[in-house]
């Protein structure tokens, strides 16, 4: 008995499930579909990322305070803010990430620290900017300076890898945007 399997968009004859020859092509198939998955997930996440920035630039102008327009243009300006983040907000988007109990106990944790670090950077930007920049070093393979965070590196390395990243980026971003002029990526 003859099995079929699609494989770009066409219907392809296998053989039976006993015969040698269909394996590699089964194989082949797996590892195309591999590389499609992958490939949704990254452009899930981009996809993610300019919602959020969408979003962003939406709330920045919604927060300005609009000068030398009159009154009905400012509205007419709430309005279809108003109008475009609602429709962003229709517009979800989701990859789940799957962790261990353990994984997730270091994710909540290095979150937790990172959620401090962020805050402090209203109170004193040079020690927070110290502080991302060896976190940042923790999560670098080859890392940038001389200090690295070992206890935040513990907690990062217990993390899933696809959460490694995002922090890591996260961190570059934080580093970035408080020191525009130094080159921190890895």
């Amino acid at each position: 008995m003859n099995k079929k399997m699609k494989y770009n968009n066409q219907f392809v004859m296998v053989g039976k499930s006993d015969e040698e020859d269909s394996r590699p092509f089964v194989w082949k198939c797996l590892d195309e579909i591999g590389k499609r998955v992958e490939q949704l997930r990254e452009d899930a996440a981009r996809v993610e990322a300019e919602k959020k920035a969408l979003l962003s630039m939406l709330q920045d102008i919604q927060d300005e305070k609009v000068r030398n327009m009159p009154e009905v243009e400012v509205e007419e300006i709430e309005a279809m803010t108003e109008r475009l983040v609602c429709r962003c907000l229709t517009v979800e988007i989701g990859i789940l990430t799957p962790r261990t109990a353990e994984q997730e106990s270091a994710l909540t944790k290095v979150n937790t620290i990172m959620h401090e670090m962020e805050h402090q950077f209203n109170l004193n930007i040079e020690k927070s900017l110290q502080r991302a920049k060896a976190y940042l070093n923790a999560c670098l393979s080859e890392p940038v300076g001389a200090h690295i965070d070992h206890r935040f590196q513990g907690m990062i390395i217990e993390c899933n890898i696809d959460d490694q990243k995002k922090i890591r980026k996260r961190l570059e971003c934080l580093v970035e945007q408080y020191s525009p002029g130094e080159d921190m990526k890895g």
